[in-house]
């Protein structure tokens, strides 16, 4: 009895003490824990000849990785910079047929068959251990209907002892993995086929050549751009997997307004050449509304402004230069303002033609009153002359002889005057100016907003993978958990 008893109280203690270490592991640690037999597994996956600087390419069929993006969110549009920063869920699956993983179904594996021989040589061939119905392709990523799946979380160090593409962002200026408790990425087998995923919750700022021409009535087509550092397409071939590159769903345009912007579109496409190459097209369109309160409204009340000046006598002349000086320095500040978060570019944008017809007019209308102060100041001065009367001289063979013309044509004399009148007239300027100045000024404006608003737009967005909206962003939450 008492060795009974001291055997129970043995196992009680234990117990206790197995629940206590249980308690006081961290999650990282525990994750360890429950991930022993994947382990385990994962070792006895990789055959002993495994060499994983050696592309498993089937024979003449290149290695197929398919990429998958779900796009969170696009975080900051730096123009000056010219670049554009995303938030976005990104993996990538390949298939290794050298790995002799423990498939669902063992019938369906055409590779590590009975009759595969117990030592190979090095490196493993592939008639040697697959047969001939094995495929690269991914069955999720072709077929019209998500299949059923079933994996297996693996430690991420697993990745160094097997092969993995060498993947990266072309046009990437930096990229970082969120860590918050955890690093957000894990690796995962696929039972039902063998193909392995890597995924990861990433944040990529991307470089973008912006395009001022129709500035700021713009959109700019910006990629991301996703590369092979060293395979050609003959090893390897990057594909996007279809399931996750064409959603049904349209934007979600309260998630993808940007201050400035609108992601009008978002498409994924193929870009294999010589070099294995996906991208996923941006395209955004900018909000002209604060250019429309800040910068057309402005411009358009000082053009208009200095017509004032019309409107006064010539004899105020500090009144008139003052105003015209003003509404030139003005101009030519609201301008900088306009322009100063830009990169200084080479070519006209369309902000630059209306900035500078504004500063023409203002500056016309500053010279229209250095024409009118001259006339008035010759009627002034000058004496009255006879309109209808020309001096001639016309050379004589024996002497010189000076004529008087007398203009007796109705025609001519009524224009003279007119002239006449016209110039000597500082009123006549003036009222010209009043009609000429704004007909001409507005004539301009409306030309503009329907050359610009005119412009084709692009096709309506959704054509593009985006979880953040609907249907892709439950998939994506659904996938990932």
């Amino acid at each position: 009895m008492g060795g009974g008893g001291g055997g129970v109280m043995v196992e009680v203690v234990v117990m206790m003490m197995m629940v206590m270490m249980v308690m006081i592991l961290t999650p990282a640690e525990a994750h360890q824990a429950m991930t022993t037999e994947n382990r385990s597994e994962a070792e006895k996956a990789i055959p002993e000849n495994y060499d994983k600087y050696y592309v498993p390419a089937a024979n003449d069929h290149p290695v197929i990785v398919y990429f998958d993006m779900t796009l969170l969110d696009i975080s900051s549009i730096n123009e000056n910079d010219m670049t554009f920063s995303v938030e976005c869920f990104v993996s990538y699956r390949w298939k290794d047929w050298r790995l002799r993983w423990p498939l669902k179904r063992p019938e369906l594996n055409p590779c590590w068959n009975s009759g595969v021989p117990s030592k190979l040589p090095k490196p493993l061939k592939f008639d040697q251990v697959c047969k001939s119905n094995y495929t690269t392709k991914i069955p999720r990523c072709v077929n019209p209907e998500k299949p059923k799946e079933e994996r297996i979380i693996l430690p991420l160090r697993f990745l160094e002892d097997i092969w993995q593409p060498d993947a990266f962002f072309k046009n990437g200026i930096k990229s970082s993995i969120h860590k918050d408790w955890v690093a957000n990425e894990y690796l995962a087998f696929y039972t039902s086929d063998g193909h392995i995923r890597l995924f990861s919750r990433m944040s990529i700022t991307l470089t973008c050549h912006f395009d001022f021409h129709h500035y700021p009535h713009d959109q700019q087509k910006c990629e991301m751009l996703i590369q092979s550092l060293s395979y050609k397409s003959d090893l390897v071939m990057f594909e996007w997997c279809e399931q996750w590159a064409k959603p049904i769903n349209k934007l979600d345009q309260e998630i993808f307004s940007l201050p400035h912007f609108t992601l009008a579109k978002y498409d994924h496409e193929v870009c294999n050449t010589d070099i294995p190459c996906v991208k996923a097209v941006f395209v955004l369109v900018r909000h002209p509304d604060f250019h429309i309160l800040h910068t057309y409204v402005p411009t358009v009340l000082i053009v208009i402004l200095s017509w004032m000046s019309f409107w006064i006598a010539p004899d105020a002349t500090p009144a008139r230069v003052t105003l015209g000086v003003t509404s030139i320095l003005t101009m030519a500040t609201q301008y900088s303002q306009s322009t100063k978060n830009l990169p200084p570019v080479s070519y006209i944008k369309s902000l630059d033609i209306w900035m500078i017809t504004c500063m023409v007019y203002v500056f016309m209308a500053l010279l229209e009153f250095a024409i009118v102060y001259h006339v008035h100041y010759r009627r002034t001065q000058a004496p009255p002359q006879n309109p209808t009367t020309l001096i001639s001289p016309q050379a004589n063979p024996q002497n010189q002889v000076t004529q008087t013309l007398t203009l007796d044509s109705p025609g001519v004399k009524s224009w003279a005057v007119g002239w006449r009148e016209f110039w000597r007239g500082h009123t006549a300027i003036d009222e010209a100016s009043r009609v000429f100045f704004p007909l001409t000024y507005f004539s301009f404006v409306l030309g503009y907003f329907v050359l610009l608003t005119g412009q084709p737009d692009e096709e309506e967005g959704g054509t593009g993978g985006v979880g953040g909206g609907g249907h892709g962003g439950v998939e994506g939450h659904r996938v990932h958990t």
